[in-house]
């Protein structure tokens, strides 16, 4: 019996352990790819012939695991492999929690993209009154980019993982700027329009709009 309940103990010991090493989360670097134009080719081997597993969008962060002179061992998604070295920018003190944000543009949907509209909203850079969808459409990369302005960054209407990761955090600055109005084409008229960014032409209290403006 002694023999027996030794076996059982060393065999949990052993799962154990088994079960830690396989739920330890993989740590290393936080890079942005920066093309010159187009994604970074991931392959399955440091090796310019080898099977390419996928490709990273110019401006992604991936998790380096371990960095070469010429090739990097990489994670990006689920999937982990080698890319040029050269064609990636380490971000030293970057938290490899902005990996779990993915970069967004226009014509992007999703609740990330309504999130991001929620908390500039909440700061600000959008009007308390607008409705909010979950398409990345003129509009939010307009408000993105005063939130670029305000914090520094490069004003280019993306929110990339660097921005979420800013946006999200207790750090994000409140909006000081004035909202500009939003200018669009009403198809059914053909006129060109100016609408209240609060209220988007149904008019409301906070800004006074009372109706559409033909300009």
């Amino acid at each position: 019996m002694r023999k027996i309940a030794c076996l059982l103990v060393c065999l949990l010991v052993m799962l154990a352990l088994a079960a830690a090493c396989f739920g330890e989360e993989q740590t290393g670097t936080v890079a942005k790819v920066t093309t010159a134009k187009g994604a970074l080719k991931l392959r399955s081997r440091p090796d310019d012939r080898a099977r390419i597993l996928d490709e990273i969008p110019n401006g992604t962060c991936v998790l380096v695991l371990s960095e070469g002179s010429e090739w990097s061992q990489v994670v990006f998604g689920n999937k982990t492999g080698y890319c040029k070295t050269d064609f990636l920018t380490f971000l030293r003190g970057a938290d490899p929690s902005i990996l779990t944000y993915r970069v967004l543009r226009k014509g992007n949907r999703g609740d990330d993209v309504l999130a991001v509209k929620r908390r500039l909203q909440e700061l600000g850079y959008i009007r308390s009154g607008a409705d909010l969808t979950n398409i990345y459409n003129d509009t939010l990369a307009e408000r993105v980019t005063l939130f670029q302005r305000q914090t520094g960054m490069t004003e280019d209407g993306i929110a990339s993982q660097e921005l979420q990761a800013h946006l999200f955090s207790d750090k994000a600055p409140v909006c000081t700027q004035t909202l500009p109005r939003v200018r669009f084409r009403v198809p059914q008229s053909g006129e060109n329009r100016v609408i209240c960014g609060c209220c988007f032409g149904e008019g409301c209290e906070c800004c006074g709009f009372t109706g559409w403006i033909t300009y």
